[in-house]
């Protein structure tokens, strides 16, 4: 159904926000629009601990030694299915004003662009791996120092044996060696795996967090009060991220 007429630019058709396909009054539909549109329950979480591109091999040296990461695991996707919640990163502008050029106006102009930080929600495995894996990242961000230099990593953490002296000290390491992209994937259900062989796949949206670290591991209440599956939230701070859009497959 056409809107009146009247203005510029003109507002286009009028529609029903509706999903349950064209109403009986022949106004379209949101699905007549849109089609089918995404749900939130569909993407994944890639750490991308590995990535030589970021430091080399000292944090991954870290987590081994800590027994985060066994010796044959060279690949961290099993921390990666973890994940039971994510935020796609917002961008917004810093703003200046600029009053009294125009009467009776204030102007406003963008100076800088500002990321934003970034949280995931984990699920905590019943061997505690997941909330070392960050805890052992952070370690190795700003490791302790003894009075025989830096403390090691450990399989028990840095207070089983050493670090309980009260003139330990810590000291933040070079960025390079920490930093790491993170990668958050959206995806839609629409899979076509009836050939095993050549799997077709919809189109899908890749962000990807240049310079990520962990800057907080938000507190794990506990309580008797009924059980419920622990989860903590981490979040990350980065320098920027780029957009990757793949078109998929399914017409192919």
């Amino acid at each position: 159904m056409a809107a009146p007429d009247r203005g510029s630019p003109r507002i286009g058709p009028l529609y029903l926000k509706m999903t349950e396909g064209s109403p009986s009054n022949g106004m379209p539909s949101a699905r007549d629009i849109f089609g089918n549109l995404s749900l939130t329950s569909q993407f994944k979480v890639s750490l991308h601990l590995t990535n030589v591109d970021a430091g080399g091999s000292g944090l991954m040296s870290w987590l081994r030694n800590s027994n985060v990461i066994t010796g044959n695991q060279t690949k961290n996707y099993v921390y990666d299915f973890y994940c039971a919640e994510a935020v796609i990163p917002g961008v917004q502008f810093d703003v200046t004003e600029e009053m009294g050029s125009r009467q009776g106006t204030i102007e406003r102009f963008p100076t800088r662009r500002i990321f934003p930080e970034f949280t995931m929600t984990f699920y905590v495995d019943n061997e505690y791996n997941l909330i070392r894996l960050f805890e052992e990242w952070m370690n190795y961000i700003n490791p302790l120092y003894g009075g025989t230099g830096e403390l090691p990593a450990s399989p028990r953490g840095q207070g089983d044996d050493l670090g309980k002296d009260r003139t330990d000290f810590f000291r933040f390491r070079y960025p390079d060696d920490y930093k790491r992209i993170i990668s958050l994937t959206k995806f839609e259900r629409n899979f076509d795996s009836s050939d095993s062989n050549n799997v077709k796949f919809p189109p899908h949206l890749t962000y990807r967090m240049l310079e990520a670290f962990p800057t907080n591991i938000t507190a794990m209440p506990l309580t008797y009060e009924g059980s419920q599956i622990v989860k903590t939230t981490v979040t990350f701070q980065y320098i920027r991220y780029v957009m990757e859009k793949n078109y998929g497959n399914l017409d192919k």
